[in-house]
């Protein structure tokens, strides 16, 4: 039953691992500028701008617009108030490289096949980019999340992309990002432009200069435990779960002080950006989408990070689009998911989306549309993990059941089925599989048939590229 993860599993990308980690102080910024005379030469009527920015690791249910007591997107108020918001909208796997791979190309893991760790993306892909550029956008891309790199593949149809090829925990502020975009946009870009934004401040160990620490609190956030300190790093790196006892209610609070310090941060530094393009009278007629490539484990189940399970705390997302023109907020409650963006921007813009693509347009959930949204009604949303030294596993959310199939994880858990009511039990606490057989035969026969049509068109197996990014880096610093 369990043969589906074994085709994807490869070895050694961990080898350079142990003599790198001694190096990420000395990870180098990667930046390409192009000259202002390449840039496309006007803007045409009917051609908005496009913005598309991915906070790395949040969750939504850490955001004020979500629900949250504490005002930790207030940098987006002005924003949220004029976007739609999706509050249902999902990821389709708990880690970076898979989920922008499926943001990128509206694709799942089975057809990218971007799923374990260290592969990078196939040529063979179109990207949203690619497909912008091809009709006369100028597209330039931010990453500092080193799987989502011009080493990784993720450059293709970017005329210039900025990256960070150093440790996912050693990240350049969101400050050094929205700086550059300022410097950019004071060069009056002709458009159309597509501006790609992904920062890492939310990512652990949830980094924020010492003067804004006290923006959200009042109070500089304790230090009592840190990321990947010494309990965190027992439970997830070592599989001690004997280790839980340890985290008590002052801990977790110190832990979560520290996440929604990071969420205001970013968010206030991010809407710099919205800021910057009112006062180039860009703003009004862009389309702006706002997301996450996935979420964060807060003891929810037990454990911390991501990559770890494939429970909603890990791919629940928030999703703000707003249209060009659109001035007034609104909410949608329909299930989405990640693969949705890129046929939804083709789809505002008049493009056709490429033939090889899982998504759907979101179109027809926007305000002032019109149209049916038939399509989401018994619509699958499925995710895999494939990342053998944190999980492998896959789920299927239809209805009010969640089925997650587990293969393994770090706690040397084997084999297992658990069957979710989210109706009744939102947080995924309670396996009812044994009590509904039935719908576990019926959601593993669906889960089965979605993803073997999506592998049905799978690119071939993409290459490790981690690997050599790995030497590549080791070679400049003298040690090859």
């Amino acid at each position: 039953m369990w043969r589906w993860w074994h085709d994807s599993r490869r070895s050694g990308w961990r080898s350079l691992g142990i003599a790198l980690a001694t190096c990420t102080a000395l990870a180098v910024l990667g930046v390409v500028a192009p000259p202002a005379r390449d840039r496309p030469e006007g803007s045409r009527s009917g051609r908005p701008n496009v913005v598309l920015v991915v906070i790395d690791t949040l969750r939504p249910d850490h955001l004020n617009h979500y629900g949250y007591a504490r005002p930790t997107a207030a940098g987006f108020d002005a924003f949220a108030a004029q976007a739609t918001r999706f509050d249902e909208a999902f990821s389709p796997s708990s880690w970076t490289a898979p989920s922008a791979a499926s943001l990128h190309t509206g694709t799942l893991p089975a057809r990218h096949r971007l799923s374990e760790y260290g592969t990078g993306l196939a040529t063979e892909l179109t990207t949203l980019a690619e497909t912008l550029r091809a009709n006369g956008w100028h597209t330039v891309g931010h990453s500092f999340n080193h799987h989502v790199s011009g080493k990784t593949g993720f450059a293709q149809g970017f005329d210039a992309f900025d990256d960070f090829l150093g440790s996912s925990q050693a990240y350049p502020d969101v400050s050094v990002m929205v700086n550059r975009v300022a410097d950019w946009l004071a060069e009056t870009p002709r458009g159309p432009f597509f501006l790609y934004l992904h920062p890492m401040n939310t990512h652990g160990p949830y980094r924020v200069p010492a003067e804004a620490q006290r923006g959200l609190l009042g109070q500089t956030p304790s230090r009592d435990f840190l990321y990947y300190g010494p309990v965190m790093s027992d439970i997830l790196k070592h599989g001690r779960t004997d280790r839980r006892a340890a985290v008590d209610d002052r801990v977790m609070q110190s832990l979560v002080d520290q996440y929604d310090t990071a969420i205001h941060y970013s968010v206030g530094q991010l809407g710099r950006v919205f800021a910057l393009l009112r006062d180039a009278g860009l703003y009004d007629d862009s389309l702006i989408v706002v997301t996450a490539d996935h979420g964060e484990e807060l003891f929810d189940h037990g454990g911390f990070s991501h990559g770890y399970s494939l429970h909603r705390e890990l791919v629940h997302v928030p999703l703000y689009v707003k249209m060009p023109g659109q001035t007034a907020g609104a909410g949608v409650g329909t299930r989405v998911s990640l693969t949705d963006v890129m046929p939804t921007v083709l789809d505002v813009l008049g493009l056709p989306a490429p033939a090889a693509t899982d998504g759907l347009s979101l179109r027809p959930l926007l305000p002032g549309t019109g149209a049916t949204a038939a399509a989401f009604a018994d619509r699958p949303i499925v995710h895999e993990v494939q990342w053998a030294e944190r999980c492998i596993a896959r789920s299927i959310l239809l209805g009010r059941y969640k089925l997650v199939e587990l293969a393994r994880n770090y706690e040397g858990r084997h084999d297992e089925t658990l069957l979710y009511d989210v109706a009744r039990d939102p947080g995924e606490q309670r396996n009812v599989a044994g009590e509904h057989p039935d719908v576990v035969g019926a959601l593993r026969t669906r889960l089965g048939t979605t993803l073997a049509q999506a592998a049905a068109g799978a690119v071939a197996n993409p290459e490790i590229v981690i690997r050599k990014l790995d030497q590549d880096r080791l070679r400049a610093l003298g040690y090859l």
